[in-house]
């Protein structure tokens, strides 16, 4: 059965405040409370208003406008200063993408439905949305373990992000109902878990000489989807993380 406070819904940078508002009201039409923003770096600046307001509450109060009776989502958005920290506590990422990335599984809208609906029984998930001009870089979408695209009709393949997420928020919904099989038991494991496993690997592995230091991501992407496929527990990760761990140690010792 969903469970629609462990969804969080993830507007990656969002440029415009008019679909952070709308993104907000079909949320609450379709059932889903829980909105996080990574802040793009306008909101660091002075608001276009040019009174004596940041640009993020600039942002934000113009989008209530358009949220109407949703702007508690607003109020209560979980604000990150990246995706890694949007991420951090989730252990099931979804991206959203016209493009199929290598390595992972590319899931129909209402497969990824059926996806969130079935792991949020055992912990929290996450859809994210890239930014209106570029969508999600190589970079976000390796954070993800399966990646969404949208039919859309080739005369106009171009969609607005407040509309994708209402198709992805319309179609959790009704997830919610569909019976899905069982999931293991064990805890999933945390995605802030995952990465500090994959920042010791990476520091232990070029210690070792074993990355090549021009293009060291490109062996750490393939771990990562292993590991993907895997899909290890919290305790099998931490214990993984712990072995990275030791070996660091004896590196640095020569023991």
């Amino acid at each position: 059965m969903l469970r629609p406070e462990r969804v969080l819904i993830v507007l990656h940078r969002p440029s415009s405040a008019d679909n952070i508002g709308a993104a907000a009201r079909v949320m609450k039409n379709f059932g889903l409370a829980r909105l996080g923003i990574v802040a793009p770096p306008a909101w660091r600046g002075p608001g276009r208003s040019g009174e004596a307001v940041s640009g993020r509450e600039d942002v934000l109060t113009r989008a209530r406008v358009l949220a109407r009776r949703a702007s508690d989502l607003l109020e209560a958005a979980e604000i990150s200063v990246d995706a890694r920290a949007a991420l951090a506590e989730v252990s099931w990422v979804c991206g959203t993408t016209s493009r199929a990335p290598e390595g992972r599984p590319r899931l129909t809208p209402r497969e990824l439905a059926a996806e969130v609906a079935r792991r949020s029984e055992l912990g929290a998930v996450a859809v994210l949305f890239g930014e209106e001009r570029r969508g999600l870089s190589d970079e976000e979408l390796e954070l993800c373990q399966a990646v969404c695209g949208i039919p859309t009709s080739a005369a106009y393949d171009s969609m607005n992000l407040a509309q994708a997420v209402a198709v992805l928020c319309y179609e959790i919904s009704q997830a919610g109902a569909a019976a899905h099989a069982p999931l293991p038991a064990a805890e999933p494991a945390r995605h802030a878990t995952v990465e500090a496993l994959f920042a010791r690997l990476e520091a232990l592995l070029a210690a070792a000489g074993y990355l090549n230091p021009q293009n060291p991501t490109h062996i750490l992407a393939d771990f990562r989807r292993l590991l993907a496929r895997a899909e290890p527990s919290q305790r099998e990760v931490e214990l993984l993380a712990a072995a990275v761990k030791s070996l660091e140690r004896q590196l640095r010792t020569g023991g």
